[in-house]
């Protein structure tokens, strides 16, 4: 499975810690000799505990000299994470402003991912006609009704705190094409469930959904026959559609009421940490953080999406290659929480399970990276079935002398005849 590639993405999920630096709520997934040799009793477990109290974080320091920390658990890594890393970008920052104003998160997931599914579709439909209706007015010269905008993507952003799976996986299955609606909705949803991740405040949310839902709408100015050449573009048709982020901020500019912080973020998400981006040639810390989130999710969003001179990478295809790529294009430490934040196996990405059934991944598991929550879709001969079952891969029954379902491998869909858009009713 991708060999040592695999292998690299899985060790992103745990970081090596000196004792002195472990604080409460740090989950403790690895230490730095065997589970047997250490006297610990109830409640630390083999697969790792959190560090509730004093008492358990001392008896973790005089015992050992280091450990590994799962940052997808407990409610220390993130804080943790931030200051080793320090980004090398203004990332960091943000989330030091946000706690130091009360504004950090946590969001508990108050509603399953099924019962989320029915509000996310109305609400991206409502997205959708909303987004129509702004390419509409554009078209026409009309003004743009600024609160309908903010209403919906409102509206997102509570989809999105609710259940961070639901609108993920929607935005996948309901793609029709690869339009300007397609990507925006896609980097709008993405951007939200990166920014909830990080524990952004509801305000932070608005504006990084407002601005990556507006801010390729300067597109629409562009040549059709650019955005779709297959041949790689000359200097000249480089610049006309770099063009693009001062029509989108000529857009948003024109509507009542809009945060000058939307404009801030829509005008740096193609600046680039190396400083290779437009328009302006920003980097590191130069870059406003939103940005660098906006800018990293649309990267992803393009990679991962069907283009007339390539065909879309894998999700985990994306992941890697933004990985070896970190602090060029995009810091590496907020390309590290991106994976965290998507995981392993991102919703929506599809699945060979070791029945050699075919799935694809509906919910991340947070505490068992390698086993989400699957809908299977063939049998092990690979023909369809005619009812999906969903699948919990961490709560399985498994009956004596039968094996446990788990997932062997990442597959393309269109390898099996699969097509995504069929599986949403």
């Amino acid at each position: 499975m991708h060999g040592i590639r695999w292998a690299t993405l899985c060790s992103i999920m745990k970081r090596k810690v000196s004792t002195d630096d472990l604080t409460l709520g740090m989950y403790v997934s690895e230490l730095d000799r065997s589970w047997e040799s250490a006297p610990f009793e109830s409640p630390f477990e083999l697969q790792g505990f959190t560090i509730q109290n004093v008492e358990e974080l001392l008896k973790v320091q005089k015992l050992c000299r280091y450990v590994y920390i799962d940052p997808n658990l407990g409610v220390g890594a993130k804080r943790y994470l931030s200051n080793a890393h320090q980004f090398n970008s203004a990332i960091s920052i943000l989330q030091e402003t946000a706690a130091a104003a009360s504004l950090e998160e946590y969001y508990p997931e108050k509603e399953p991912v099924e019962r989320e599914l029915v509000r996310a579709s109305e609400i991206l439909d409502d997205t959708r006609r909303v987004y129509d209706q702004v390419l509409r007015d554009i078209e026409s010269g009309n003004k743009i009704d600024a609160s309908t905008v903010k209403n919906v993507v409102g509206s997102l952003v509570e989809s999105v705190v609710r259940n961070a799976s639901a609108a993920s996986w929607l935005v996948r299955l309901k793609k029709r094409d690869e339009t300007a609606y397609s990507h925006s909705i896609s980097v709008c949803v993405l951007g939200l469930t990166l920014g909830r991740y990080l524990g952004f405040s509801r305000k932070q949310l608005n504006v990084l959904g407002m601005a990556t839902l507006l801010q390729d709408i300067g597109k629409l100015s562009i040549p059709p026959y650019l955005l779709s050449k297959v041949e790689r573009l000359d200097k000249r048709e480089l610049e006309l559609i770099k063009l693009h982020v001062n029509k989108s901020i000529s857009v948003i500019r024109s509507m009542d009421q809009v945060s000058g912080d939307i404009i801030t973020v829509t005008a740096a998400h193609h600046e680039r940490f190396d400083g290779t981006g437009y328009p302006r040639g920003l980097s590191r810390s130069e870059i406003n953080p939103l940005a660098s989130i906006a800018g990293l999710v649309d990267t992803y969003e393009a990679m991962t999406a069907n283009r007339p001179y390539r065909r879309a990478k894998t999700g985990f295809e994306a992941l890697m290659e933004l990985y070896d790529e970190r602090d060029r294009a995009h810091p590496g430490g907020l390309i590290e929480q991106f994976i965290q934040c998507v995981g392993i196996f991102p919703v929506g990405g599809f699945v060979k399970l070791n029945t050699g059934e075919v799935a694809v991944v509906v919910q991340r598991n947070q505490v068992i990276q390698l086993k989400p929550r699957v809908m299977i879709l063939t049998d092990p001969k690979g023909t369809k079935l005619p009812h999906p079952q969903s699948l919990d891969l961490s709560a399985q029954f498994v009956l004596p002398g039968r094996m446990s379902r788990m997932i062997s491998q990442i597959v393309d869909p269109r390898d099996y005849h699969i097509d995504p858009r069929e599986l949403f009713l």
